[in-house]
C-alpha cells in the first residue's frame, strides 16, 4: 500500500507524531524506562513552541514514522541540551554569502534541528520511506527559513548523515540520559536541499517546492484510478508511472511512460472532475505531491507562481486534442507513427549511452499507445529496426541519438 508522508497540520496529525514517538521509543525500544506514560503521548516543552514542525508518514491511515523540526529561537533548540553549538553558531556566518543573494545580506544565520525520527519496527527496513522523510524534512527546513540544520544522533547513524550533507563536530561522546555515544553535526540547507532534490529537472511545480509531501510506491501499486476525485498533483522524483485509461471494455489504453521529474495529474488542482486516467507504478517509485489547498494558498500569497503552470495546462491540452483526432481519424500506420513519438518525447537517456534515448516500454506498449493490433506494431517496429531508426525489446524501444521514427 503506498505510504504518505506530510507535514502534520491539524490536531489528529499532531497527536499522531506524538503517539508514534511513544509507540516506537518506550513501547518498541524500552527507553524513558520501557514504562508506558500516562495518555501514551511521548513530549517535551519544545512541542509546545509554533516553531515546531512533525512530518508524519501513513499507510493508508495508520502512522508508521515520524520526525521533528524545530526553528531556533529564544528558548533554543532541543539539541542545544545534548551538545553545545556556540562555536558553530558563530563560525556559521561565513556561510552566508555563499547561501544566495537573500542571505547574502543578513547578518546572522537561522538554525534549525531535525530529531525524534521514530519508524515503528514493520517499516524500518523500507530505506525507500526513511530517504522520503529526510527529502521531506529538507523541504520543510527550506520552507520555514533555516540557513542551516543541526543534529544530534547515535554514532552508529552517523555515516547516513553525511551522505545527506551533514558534517560531524567533534567525535563520538557519551550521554548518559541516552545510554549511548552521540554524535553532533552541521551543515546548511542548501546542502541537504541538494542531497534531497538533486539534479531533479526543473518543472512547473518546481516553485512549489516549499509545499510538497511525499508519496512512495511499491511496483504495481496504484496512484490513481480513472474515475476517481483528485486533489493532488504528482512529480516524479524516482521510478516509472504508466498513466492509461480503460478503452472498449477491460482493455487500458496506455497514454504515457513518465520517469524522473515528468509532472502528471496537476488538472486535479483546479477543478472537482474525476481522473480521466489510471496512474500506476512501473517499479518502486517515490513521487513528490502537492494538494489544492496548498496551492491555493500559495497562489494567493505568490500569484507569480501560476504563469508556467497554466502554460502547462494549455499545453496539455492541445496535446489530448490532437491525440482524439489522431485515434479518430487517422490511418493505422499514422497512430503507429504518432505514438512512437509520443514515446521518444517520454524516453530518457540510457545510463550507459547517454546519446540513446530509451523509452521503457515494448511492442505491447506501443500498441495500446496507438490503439492498433500488437502484430502490426511489430511489423512496424521491424521495419524501423530494419532501417536502423530504432532497436526494441519486450520492454524496450531506444531510439540512437533521439532520431524519429520520420527522421
Amino acid at each position: 500500500m503506498p505510504i504518505r508522508i506530510k507535514l502534520a497540520r491539524s490536531p489528529k496529525e499532531i497527536d499522531d507524531a506524538l503517539w508514534l514517538r511513544h509507540e516506537v521509543f518506550v513501547i518498541e525500544d524500552g527507553k524513558f524506562g520501557g514504562k508506558p506514560v500516562p495518555g501514551h503521548r511521548l513530549v517535551d516543552h519544545f512541542d509546545a513552541f509554533p516553531s515546531v514542525y512533525h512530518v508524519v508518514a501513513y499507510e493508508h491511515t495508520e502512522p508508521v514514522a515520524t520526525m521533528r523540526l524545530v526553528k531556533d529561537s529564544d528558548a533554543g533548540l532541543p539539541v542545544d541540551e545534548l551538545y553545545d553549538f556556540t562555536d558553530y553558531r558563530r563560525l556559521a556566518v561565513a556561510d552566508l554569502p555563499s547561501l544566495g543573494r537573500d542571505w547574502a545580506e543578513r547578518s546572522a544565520p537561522v538554525f534549525g534541528s531535525a530529531g525524534m525520527l521514530a519508524i515503528r519496527g514493520p517499516w524500518r527496513r523500507r530505506r525507500d520511506v526513511i530517504r522520503a522523510m529526510f527529502r521531506m524534512a529538507a523541504t520543510v527546513c527550506q520552507g520555514y527559513g533555516a540557513s542551516h540544520v543541526v543534529v544530534v544522533v547515535n554514532y552508529e547513524t552517523a555515516g547516513m548523515y553525511r551522505r545527506l550533507g551533514f558534517s560531524e563536530l567533534c567525535e563520538k561522546i557519551w550521554n548518559e540520559e541516552i545510554g549511548n555515544f552521540v554524535i553532533p553535526l552541521a551543515g546548511t540547507t542548501q546542502q541537504f536541499i541538494g542531497w534531497a532534490l538533486g539534479d531533479l529537472p526543473d518543472t512547473a511545480l518546481s516553485s512549489f517546492q516549499d509545499s510538497f509531501e511525499r508519496l512512495v510506491l511499491r511496483s504495481g501499486e496504484v496512484v490513481f484510478n480513472e474515475g476517481d476525485i483528485g486533489e493532488h498533483a504528482y512529480v516524479v522524483e524516482s521510478g516509472e508511472i504508466r498513466i492509461s485509461r480503460k478503452r472498449d471494455g477491460d482493455q487500458e489504453l496506455t497514454l504515457a511512460h513518465l520517469g524522473r521529474g515528468h509532472l502528471f495529474g496537476e488538472l486535479a488542482l483546479l477543478d472537482d472532475l474525476p481522473r480521466a486516467a489510471s496512474a500506476t507504478a512501473l517499479v518502486d517509485c517515490e513521487l513528490m505531491t502537492l494538494d489544492r489547498r496548498s496551492f491555493e494558498h500559495q497562489l494567493h500569497e505568490h500569484p507569480e507562481r501560476a504563469r508556467r503552470l497554466f502554460k502547462v495546462f494549455a499545453a496539455r491540452m492541445r496535446s489530448m486534442d490532437e491525440l482524439a483526432m489522431v485515434l479518430a481519424f487517422a490511418h493505422p500506420s499514422q497512430r503507429l507513427e504518432f505514438a512512437l513519438e509520443a514515446a521518444r518525447k517520454q524516453a530518457a537517456p540510457d545510463r550507459s549511452e547517454p546519446s540513446v534515448l530509451v523509452f521503457r516500454g515494448g511492442p505491447r506498449e506501443l500498441a495500446l499507445m496507438a490503439a492498433v493490433d500488437e502484430q502490426l506494431t511489430r511489423d512496424y517496429l521491424e521495419t524501423l529496426a530494419a532501417g536502423g531508426r530504432v532497436s526494441y525489446s519486450e520492454r524496450h524501444i531506444s531510439f540512437s541519438g533521439g532520431r524519429t521514427a520520420a527522421a
